[in-house]
């Protein structure tokens, strides 16, 4: 015959996932934020393409919706 779990043990063990999670949260968002610094080198917005030349494609105006 199964022996039944007691309700006090069921709700221990639910207290003890809620708390492992709490503090595995707490934990990770009290550290500080690590502050690296990303050199930009794609361009901006009056050098878009940098020192590489535009993309050669299709010209303007010769797609689907083109004359």
């Amino acid at each position: 015959m199964k022996a039944e779990v007691p309700s006090w043990l069921a709700v221990a063990l639910i207290v003890l996932a809620i708390a492992l999670v709490g503090g595995w949260l707490f934990y990770s968002t009290s550290q500080p934020a690590n502050n690296t610094v990303i050199q930009k080198d794609y361009g901006d917005e009056s050098n878009p393409f940098g020192n590489q030349p535009p993309p050669q494609g299709a010209r303007p105006g010769a797609g689907a919706s083109g004359p």
